[in-house]
């Protein structure tokens, strides 16, 4: 059975994001998407780029953790979940900040689907050889985002989610 919602996402390569910003805006992107979802239009990507500390390198999972909670005044709670948690708030149709990351994680060799990105799990679902996670790419230069379906078991290494809700 698979479990899948839309959740309206944002490209990082949209037209108001500062364009030295866009490589690098993922991370940004994706707490925008789910700030979104929520009904929260406050803060713009270019806004949470700064307010998240986002490097040219990316966005630490650690820095969401610190900053946003400050850059929200407190509204929303974030924590970092287990594959069981994300899977049960994807199944209570709540978004779920997911970032691939090879580099950081010291598994250099072990390829993953995405080598450094975030992104919005939006669902998943059961196959014979294992669980599916349904995510949201936010966009590339010449396209919006688009829906990836991806096998969690050869990913599962470069794998960090992060639950984002209002309090």
């Amino acid at each position: 059975m698979k479990i899948n919602f839309d959740c309206p996402v944002y490209s990082q390569y949209d037209a108001n994001v500062k364009k030295s910003y866009r490589s690098s805006a993922c991370g940004p992107t994706a707490v925008a998407s789910i700030l979104h979802f929520y009904k929260d239009d406050a803060l713009s990507i270019n806004q949470l780029y700064e307010a998240l500390h986002c490097t040219k390198i990316g966005l630490p999972a650690a820095f969401i953790h610190w900053f946003l909670p400050r850059a929200v005044q407190g509204n929303y709670s974030v924590r970092t979940l287990r594959l069981f948690e994300a899977i049960h708030w994807i199944q209570q149709k709540q978004p779920v900040a997911v970032k691939f990351d090879r580099y950081f994680t010291w598994k250099l060799n072990r390829p993953s689907y995405f080598k450094y990105h975030w992104t919005v799990m939006t669902g998943f679902y059961w196959k014979r050889d294992g669980l599916y996670l349904i995510v949201e790419d936010l966009g590339t230069p010449n396209r919006a985002s688009r829906t990836h379906e991806i096998p969690y078991a050869p990913n599962a290494h470069a794998l960090t989610f992060i639950g984002i809700q209002p309090k």
